[in-house]
């Protein structure tokens, strides 16, 4: 009996957790305020992006030794989660309280694709709350591929460079498609702080991109 209980209770809990996601997406079309109205939830995010960003790439001319450190360093369980990930939250919090200020976000690839978007970087629980939200309606509507390919092209690598393209081109005087291991692994990397440890910033970078292929050497 008890077991039947837990049973039930068990599919009681994921049918509401299901019923949630299904419906907060459409929430964000109708009850947020946008801070940045240069694109438009309703419409084709790829397509605005696109006609917005020069030197646009497209995920397949993406390295993918690039998109592996990009989701070695910046959100472990991607291709797992379905727009924010709890674990990493409830990481960052501890760390945060810890520490008794703002020291880690734990937003995934979707919410920070969603903050560049769409909102300014104000930290506060209510623009969490909206940058939520507007994760889960992307990730909704969108691959976890397309998301990846949008993010890397809107995304501020430093120096002035937003987007993969631009910032290949900035650092490394030559197009993302053709991007070594070495600039590839140490561009994703920077994207921890781009303005402290951009390919520019020789030490710092050199330090972090250390880091980062440790990481790496770890998991893989």
């Amino acid at each position: 009996m008890k077991r039947f209980k837990k049973l039930v209770f068990f599919l009681v809990v994921l049918t509401t957790f299901s019923l949630i996601f299904n419906i907060l997406p459409k929430i964000a079309n109708y009850f947020i305020k946008f801070e940045n109205t240069n694109y438009d939830l309703n419409r084709d995010l790829k397509g605005q992006i696109k006609n917005n960003i020069p030197n646009y790439i497209d995920y397949e001319e993406i390295p993918e030794d690039f998109i592996n450190t990009l989701i070695t360093v910046e959100d472990k369980r991607f291709f797992k989660h379905i727009g924010f990930d709890p674990i990493a939250m409830g990481r960052a919090t501890l760390v945060n309280v810890k520490a008794r200020e703002y020291k880690q976000g734990g937003s995934t690839i979707t919410q920070q694709l969603a903050k560049n978007l769409f909102f300014t970087n104000e930290k506060s629980l209510g623009r969490k709350v909206k940058e939520l939200i507007v994760a889960l309606a992307i990730e909704d509507n969108y691959t976890k591929e397309d998301i990846l390919e949008m993010y890397t092209n809107v995304i501020y690598y430093g120096e002035g460079a937003y987007g993969i393209e631009a910032a290949s081109q900035k650092y490394f005087n030559k197009s993302a498609r053709d991007m070594n291991f070495d600039e590839a692994t140490l561009l994703a990397g920077s994207l921890k702080a781009p303005s402290i440890y951009n390919p520019f910033n020789t030490e710092n970078a050199q330090q972090r991109h250390k880091v980062v292929l440790s990481i790496m050497q770890n998991i893989y």
